[in-house]
């Protein structure tokens, strides 16, 4: 694989932020849209939520992407959070991405690790460009009114599920085009049924559903 021709400045960007209170379905959103068998993930967990190979530092995470490359990888990050922390994470996601090996990227709490306005060096230049490397991102928080307006602006599909404050319902609905009322009016039932507002780039957003089945 040549490592000079990663970009491919055509592919479409398919990045998402989720938002949402703790209990929201955030996890459960993500666990029905990401597949987390693939061959190529990795992702920033700090609260091991998510079932992967798992690594507990940093230096341990560097020695792991260089020796993958563009091959293989499976791993979940989880290590103090630090914005250092989440910048080498960030960096190693995009030195590893390749248009020609897709991979997926999940940036777990974002809200303790960004910045208000622009985006850190590495996580804003890995939000801008991952995309033309074949990589596709998912980033997640409870606290958005807190997280960077980078990865708003280059997250075209936005998740929003029931969110925990004044500050938190403000921003959402500026970002969804709707009305605080209509944010909040999501029928969320226990184990059963989550609710959530979803919209892609400038296309009006929709409410949509995710219903659990329980197992006998």
């Amino acid at each position: 694989m040549n490592d000079t021709k990663r970009m491919n400045p055509r592919l479409t960007n398919n990045n998402h932020i989720v938002v949402g209170a703790s209990g929201s379905g955030k996890s459960a959103w993500l666990r029905q849209n990401i597949d987390f068998k693939q061959n190529r993930i990795i992702a920033y967990d700090p609260d091991e939520d998510f079932r992967l190979p798992r690594v507990r530092d940093i230096k341990t995470f560097i020695k792991l992407c260089k020796k993958q490359g563009f091959g293989k990888i499976r791993c979940a990050l989880t290590v103090s959070q630090t914005e250092e922390n989440f910048e080498i994470f960030s960096q190693m996601a995009l030195a590893i991405a390749h248009h020609q090996a897709p991979m997926t990227i999940l940036a777990d709490e974002i809200a303790g690790v960004t910045r208000i306005g622009k985006g850190s060096e590495h996580w804003g230049e890995l939000c801008r460009r991952v995309r033309k490397y074949g990589g596709t991102l998912y980033a997640a928080t409870q606290r958005p009114e807190e997280c960077d307006k980078t990865v708003f602006n280059q997250c075209p599909n936005k998740w929003v599920g029931a969110l925990g404050s004044k500050s938190a319902y403000k921003k959402m609905a500026e970002e969804l085009d709707i009305s605080i009322i209509q944010l909040k009016d999501l029928n969320n039932i226990p184990q059963k049924q989550i609710e959530y507002w979803m919209r892609n780039g400038t296309n009006e957003a929709t409410k949509e559903k995710i219903s659990f089945v329980r197992r006998r």
